[in-house]
């Protein structure tokens, strides 16, 4: 029987895969995913032959820790450089709701979809997909977890959730010293529109920031390395999708096609494919304030986007520093450490 610590990380995105990697050698690491598949918001839909990237649409690398993690993808073929040709007319300042304000800075992205990455990271991990996480409570020095269905699951040494930020707050024991920044912690909510069609449209352009209307962001998803097809992929303003999370969905698919057609000048009801997923937590407009949130005593943590610049970058940021605090602990629970 191992005497490893067990760890329970909640979700597969890009915080938690990082999180798995640096932990596995030193513990028991299982992943708790909600969804069927890993990447979290580095998502890609596939329909059919189609895929649609309608999480995050691409990522830079600032600084120098992401940057040495990527160059073996890159290397291999994992990522990818994307050099879209931007519409300069009609672009925001700020950056759209699952793009980056990266003026001057290389896009990357995962291939063949946005998920690529989180997959690669996770091979040969312990992944539980399709398993909602609804309950943590204390089992005598350890923590419990049950799930949606009913499932109990014991013996865990530390529980560490990278969930948005509100689902946290939400799911952790009400002990949790985090609590606080979490409360603090602001993220907004986006839709995310994909239409294929039997050709790609004529655009003179691969992406744009779109400045006003309902649209934030308008790509040719067909554009970025090996894709293909003719798939545009839309996501809208993040006040918008505030405004209107709760309206029928099917009111907000047209209103989002409509404003396609305007921007484009391509009817969007010519699109043979049209979906429309809506986030409701998408990005952080106020951190949390902490690269990570680790609560030692206790054998809680907590990390994300929301917990810095809410890039792609800033969760494997959070997931690194949340890594170091528990192996941190880890060290300091051996005899004569």
């Amino acid at each position: 029987m191992s005497d490893k610590p067990k760890i329970a990380v909640i979700g597969a995105g890009l915080a938690g895969m990082r999180l798995t990697q640096r932990l596995r050698g030193a513990a028991t690491v299982t992943v708790f995913e909600k969804s069927r598949g890993i990447g979290g918001r580095m998502s890609t839909r596939r329909a059919g032959e189609r895929r649609f990237d309608h999480g995050a649409q691409y990522f830079t690398a600032r600084g120098a820790a992401f940057r040495d993690f990527l160059a073996p993808f890159v290397a291999g073929g994992t990522v990818a450089v994307w050099e879209p040709r931007l519409m300069n007319e009609v672009v925001r300042d700020a950056a759209g709701p699952a793009g980056e304000d990266d003026a001057g800075s290389t896009r990357y992205v995962a291939c063949p979809g946005m998920n690529s990455l989180c997959r690669a990271m996770g091979q040969g991990a312990d992944v539980a997909l399709a398993t909602r996480v609804a309950t943590i409570s204390r089992d005598g020095a350890t923590w419990s977890l049950k799930t949606t269905g009913d499932t109990l699951l014991n013996g865990f040494d530390y529980v560490l959730c990278t969930a948005p930020s509100v689902q946290t707050k939400d799911l952790m024991p009400a002990e949790f010293a985090g609590h606080e920044a979490l409360a603090g912690a602001r993220m907004a909510g986006c839709y995310s529109l994909m239409l294929g069609f039997e050709l790609p449209p004529a655009l003179s352009w691969d992406a744009a920031f779109v400045k006003d209307g309902p649209l934030s962001w308008i790509a040719a998803n067909h554009s970025k390395p090996e894709r293909s097809g003719a798939e545009m992929l839309c996501q809208s303003d993040n006040a918008w999708a505030d405004e209107n999370i709760e309206r029928d969905q099917d009111e907000v698919r047209e209103t989002l096609m409509a404003a396609f057609t305007e921007v484009t000048g391509t009817d969007a009801r010519q699109a043979d494919y049209k979906s429309l997923h809506r986030w409701r937590y998408a990005k952080m407009t106020t951190p949390a304030g902490a690269p990570c949130l680790f609560d030692a005593a206790r054998g809680l943590g907590a990390a994300g986007d929301w917990c810095g610049g809410g890039r792609v970058e800033s969760a494997f940021d959070s997931g690194n520093a949340l890594a170091d605090a528990v192996l941190q602990d880890m060290r300091s629970a051996q005899p004569g450490a």
